[in-house]
């Protein structure tokens, strides 16, 4: 591996240019005033059929202008290190939870394969598909919320994953199309 020597000036303006324009592939989101940021983060991380959906998209329309690019960053870029940090733990902590009950001696319904099988999946398999599962959960709220306060970029976007047959995104694309489809009648 060759390593690369380099001068003072240059180092101190690598050092400026990461400060003013981020990490190469680590895009900022769009800042959002406190009060967006609140709605756009209980948004983020709802369960709209929990009832809270009307009084949650209510408040998204408030903030439409701001959170319209915010959800079209999130959606590439999904949740920041923090989230994802704070996700991690609650599944480790799962995960330990999981263990015990599965190596003590309750029942729980299961046949004696299906309880070696689930004790079969490493720490770091649950943690992975945990991970896997939040992440894509996360992006999906976006794509639904780009449905309430998108305009026409989020109807491009939207467009674009909706016929993407890879996306684990299509289907919730195709039903925020629907969404700004009723929206707008």
């Amino acid at each position: 591996m060759a390593y690369v020597s380099l001068s003072r000036y240059q180092l101190a303006l690598a050092v400026v240019l990461i400060l003013v324009f981020g990490l190469p592939g680590f895009a900022q989101l769009p800042q959002l005033s406190d009060r967006a940021r609140v709605v756009a983060n209980e948004w983020l991380l709802s369960n709209c059929d929990t009832g809270e959906g009307s009084r949650l998209i209510s408040q998204l329309t408030q903030f439409k202008a701001e959170l319209e690019p915010y959800f079209l960053a999130v959606v590439q870029q999904g949740p920041d290190e923090k989230q994802l940090a704070d996700q991690q733990k609650a599944s480790e902590a799962r995960f330990q939870q999981r263990q015990n009950l599965l190596s003590s001696d309750r029942r729980m319904g299961l046949t004696d394969d299906q309880r070696k099988a689930a004790q079969a999946v490493t720490r770091e398999q649950y943690i992975a598909q945990e991970r896997e599962d939040f992440v894509l959960r996360y992006k999906s709220q976006a794509v639904a919320g780009l449905g309430i306060v998108g305009g026409p970029k989020s109807k491009a976007s939207l467009d674009q994953l909706s016929k993407d047959d890879k996306s684990p995104l299509k289907t919730s694309a195709q039903e925020a199309l629907k969404q700004m489809a009723r929206s707008k009648r």
